[in-house]
């Protein structure tokens, strides 16, 4: 996605080539990243008490350019003398404003990190070293889990019976993703709905819609509702406008007719997607999908004592 504008205090400092080229270079929009607590980057002391103010609140908006007066160099050549290193031709003004540019860069990868950990520290603790080299050959057939994110597919369907591997898949994907300095958000349907609702985290909508790959385990596990149904809808198709990355995981099959080896004689299968969901909804989860179908014997079994 493509970044048009800078906002800046005045609409002559909306043209900085260079910063521009920065920012279409990312992988996110300017307001696509979350909300950090960056402390005192180094490069805030040299600005003035109401510069330094303006930079502080850009950066807790997760702006990916802070639009801001810095300090002139020596060699400065900036004829906006009451406002030095805004003038987009003067070079030394440049460097300075892309040195700023990629401190908060940095400071949005240090937050995406370590939210990703903490994520892992928490609920998803036993996916922590899930790596793409884990996966056996019925988890990744063909290649096509391990593979997918060098692809042109933008969703990753993982589906099968319970307890065959694709939780262990979905986040060997999502870890190899964040090693590629991707935006990551893991949400098991169930948890995201319940987030979703008054009371719950304001910003998890934000996150699940705009982070560079999304992961939603257990779809159809969730309770159903025409609120749910919505929620699912605008997620999804927001998703799939945009071209970012979704993987899901679930037990249900597309249609009626289930798996490409249902028997005949054993169709009509419900639960499935469409019945569930609707071909709206469906349609746009399996737009331009890799569809991966899990096989064998279930991990989880007792313990005998």
């Amino acid at each position: 996605m493509t970044v048009t504008a800078i906002a800046a205090g005045d609409p002559d400092d909306r043209d900085d080539a260079h910063l521009l080229a920065q920012a279409n270079r990312r992988r996110t929009d300017p307001d696509d990243v979350p909300r950090a607590d960056l402390g005192e980057p180094k490069w805030l002391a040299s600005l003035s008490p109401e510069a330094r103010a303006k930079a502080r609140a850009a950066l807790e908006r997760g702006s990916n350019v802070v639009p801001m007066p810095t300090s002139p160099g020596d060699a400065c050549t900036c004829p906006k003398a009451g406002r030095p290193g805004q003038h987009p031709k003067c070079p030394t003004c440049q460097r300075a404003r892309e040195e700023v540019a990629a401190e908060v860069a940095y400071q949005q990868r240090v937050f995406r990190q370590g939210a990703w950990r903490r994520n892992l520290e928490g609920t998803y603790a036993d996916y922590a070293d899930a790596t793409l080299d884990g996966l056996r050959p019925e988890q990744d057939p063909d290649g096509r889990v391990s593979r997918w994110l060098d692809t042109d597919s933008r969703t990753l369907v993982l589906v099968g019976d319970n307890s065959l591997g694709k939780t262990y898949a979905g986040f060997a994907v999502c870890n190899a993703a964040v090693a590629r300095d991707m935006w990551v958000v893991a949400w098991n349907v169930a948890d995201l709905n319940d987030q979703l609702r008054p009371g719950g985290n304001i910003r998890a909508f934000e996150y699940a819609e705009r982070c560079d790959h999304l992961f939603l385990d257990d779809l159809g596990a969730e309770k159903i509702s025409e609120w749910t149904l919505e929620q699912l809808y605008r997620l999804i198709d927001a998703r799939v406008r945009n071209r970012r990355r979704t993987g899901i995981s679930t037990n249900l099959p597309y249609d009626r007719r289930g798996f490409a080896d249902t028997p005949k004689e054993q169709q009509p299968v419900t639960p499935n997607m469409i019945d569930r969901y609707g071909a709206r909804i469906v349609h746009r989860i399996m737009h331009e999908a890799t569809v991966v179908r899990f096989h064998g014997e279930s991990f989880r079994k007792p313990v005998p004592w």
